[in-house]
């Protein structure tokens, strides 16, 4: 069974990447970015761009890719579903290790180290690590500008009404102050 081809493929040889910076320029056509959309639960993606560059660093042999990616996307409110317009722009810095020095089970997992992820096989799939680092940029959580008067609108449709009997119970209660 062969892996399915990303929403956006742009493979490059390992063994062709050296320390020269390689230029890599993604601007998907609208089917590529309707497939996109679906994955991520999109309404719509009207624009994708990224600039990348892949080079091998001196010294470590790791692979650098490096970039802006910036996208205008149109996501669902998860309060009343309404669209909601959003600009994603996310800078894209991902090192990885084709060395076969490092295991996957040994990679920390600290975002913040310069840990190189290990790869294996002959590709590095630019498209595909392009769309993660997208999709962890989208808001998770998009809201139109009044979705807050509508939560706080049902919650206060949602509160019951005062028992007229609290009232009741409140002059039932002793009165610690006559002891």
């Amino acid at each position: 069974m062969t892996d399915p081809v990303p929403e956006l493929s742009h493979p490059l040889r390992l063994d062709g990447i050296g320390s020269a910076t390689i230029s890599v320029s993604l601007r998907p056509g609208a089917e590529a970015r309707a497939a996109l959309a679906r994955r991520f639960e999109l309404q719509g993606i009207d624009r994708f761009e990224a600039d990348l560059t892949v080079r091998r660093r001196r010294g470590s042999g790791w692979i650098e890719l490096a970039g802006i990616l910036s996208a205008t996307v149109t996501q669902t409110c998860v309060v009343t579903t309404d669209p909601v317009p959003a600009t994603v722009t996310v800078e894209v810095l991902e090192l990885f290790d084709d060395s076969g020095e490092v295991r996957p089970e040994e990679v920390d997992l600290d975002f913040t180290s310069d840990t190189p992820e290990p790869i294996d096989g002959e590709t590095l799939e630019v498209g595909e690590i392009t769309a993660q680092a997208f999709g962890l940029a989208l808001d998770p959580y998009p809201r139109t500008p009044g979705a807050e008067a509508a939560i706080t609108a049902v919650g206060e449709a949602s509160q019951p009404a005062p028992s007229p009997f609290g009232k009741l119970a409140a002059l039932k209660a002793p009165d610690v102050r006559k002891r």
